[in-house]
C-alpha cells in the first residue's frame, strides 16, 4: 500500500541548546499573532445580474444628481469669478491710468533733479576753479613776496658796488656816469672773449697741424717700412736668383769639363777608328778613299773586316777540330 505524501515545508529543528532558541521561539508566536486572518463569508448571499444591474442604476443616479450639482456649482461659480474679472479689469484700468500720471510725475522731478544736480556740479566746478585760482595766486603772491625779498636783499648787498662805481666815475673824469665803466668793462671782455677764441682757433689749428705732421708722419714709416719690405723682398730674391745662378754656373762648368772629356775621348776614339780603318785597309791592299771625318762608313768598313776575321776564327777552328779528330784516329 502506496502512501502520497504532501509537499511540506521540512520542519526546521534548531540545533544546539534548548535556552538558545527560546527567543526565536516567542518572536514566532508575536508575528503569528500580528498576522490577519481572514475567514471565508459562508453565510452571505451571492449578487445575481439583476442585483448588479439594479446597483449599477442607482449609482448612476446617484452620480447625475451630483453632476447636476457640480453644474449649478460652477455656474454660480462662473458668474463670480466673472464679476471678479470684471473688477480686476476696471482695477488695471485704474492702476494704468495712476501709473501714467504717476510716471509722468517721476519723469518731471527726475527732470528736475537732473537739471538741479547739473546746476549744483556746475557751481561746484565753478567754486572749485575759482578755489584753484584763488590758491594758485595766493602762492603767485608768496612767491612775487619772496622775490621782493631776495631783490631788496640783492639791491642791499649790490649797494657797495654802486659805491665803488660811483667812487671810479668821481676820481677818473673820463667816466660820466657808472654805465660807462660798466660799458668799458664789457668792451674789455668781448675783447677778452675775442682773443681767446682765437687764441683757442688758433690752437685748434696748430692742433690740427700738429696731427697731420703726425699722420703724415706716420704714413710716410708705413710708406718707408712697406719700401724696406720691398726691399727685403727684392733682395731675398736676388739672393735666390744669385744662388741658382752659381748653381747653374757650377752645372755648366761640369758639363763643359764632362764635354771637354768627352771631346778628348771622342778625338782618341777618332784617331782609333781612324787607324784601325788605315790599318785594315793596307793589310787588306783597299784604297783609303773614306773622309777622315766619315766615321760612320770607317765603322763600316771595319765592322765588315771584323766580320770577316770572325768567319775565319771559326772556320779555323772549326779545321783544327777535323784535324785534331784524323790525329787520334
Amino acid at each position: 500500500m502506496n502512501y502520497k505524501t504532501k509537499d511540506l515545508a521540512p520542519i526546521a529543528i534548531p540545533h544546539g541548546p534548548p535556552v538558545e532558541s527560546t527567543s526565536e521561539y516567542f518572536k514566532s508566536l508575536m508575528e503569528s499573532a500580528r498576522m490577519v486572518k481572514k475567514y471565508p463569508v459562508w453565510d452571505v448571499a451571492r449578487p445575481t445580474p439583476q442585483v448588479l444591474m439594479e446597483q449599477a442604476r442607482r449609482d448612476l443616479m446617484e452620480a447625475d444628481v451630483k453632476l447636476a450639482l457640480k453644474r449649478e456649482e460652477e455656474k454660480r461659480n462662473r458668474v463670480i469669478m466673472d464679476a471678479k474679472w470684471e473688477d480686476l479689469r476696471r482695477k488695471e484700468n485704474l492702476l494704468k491710468e495712476s501709473f501714467i500720471s504717476f510716471n509722468k510725475f517721476i519723469r518731471e522731478n527726475q527732470e528736475k533733479r537732473d537739471r538741479a544736480e547739473r546746476k549744483m556740479q556746475a557751481d561746484n566746478d565753478v567754486l572749485e576753479r575759482k578755489t584753484k585760482e584763488t590758491e594758485a595766486m595766493r602762492k603767485r603772491v608768496i612767491e612775487m613776496e619772496e622775490i621782493k625779498k631776495l631783490m631788496e636783499k640783492q639791491v642791499k648787498d649790490y649797494t657797495i658796488y654802486e659805491d665803488y662805481l660811483m667812487s671810479v666815475v668821481n676820481n677818473y673824469p673820463e667816466f660820466k656816469q657808472p654805465l660807462d665803466v660798466l660799458n668799458r668793462y664789457e668792451a674789455l671782455a668781448a675783447a677778452k672773449n675775442t682773443l681767446a677764441d682765437r687764441q683757442e682757433r688758433d690752437l685748434e689749428m696748430l692742433e690740427d697741424a700738429r696731427q697731420e705732421i703726425a699722420s703724415l708722419t706716420e704714413e710716410k714709416k708705413l710708406f718707408i717700412m712697406g719700401l724696406n719690405n720691398t726691399l727685403a723682398s727684392l733682395r731675398w730674391r736676388y739672393d735666390k736668383i744669385r744662388n741658382r745662378v752659381i748653381k747653374w754656373e757650377l752645372a755648366l762648368n761640369r758639363l763643359k769639363e764632362t764635354a771637354a772629356r768627352r771631346h778628348v775621348e771622342l778625338c782618341h776614339v777618332k784617331s782609333a777608328i781612324w787607324s784601325l780603318y788605315v790599318k785594315i785597309c793596307k793589310q787588306k791592299g783597299l784604297s783609303i778613299d773614306v773622309d777622315t771625318n766619315d766615321f760612320e762608313q770607317q765603322l763600316v768598313v771595319i765592322m765588315r773586316a771584323l766580320l770577316e776575321l770572325r768567319r775565319i776564327y771559326r772556320i779555323a777552328q772549326k779545321r783544327s777540330k777535323e784535324k785534331d779528330v784524323e790525329s787520334r784516329e
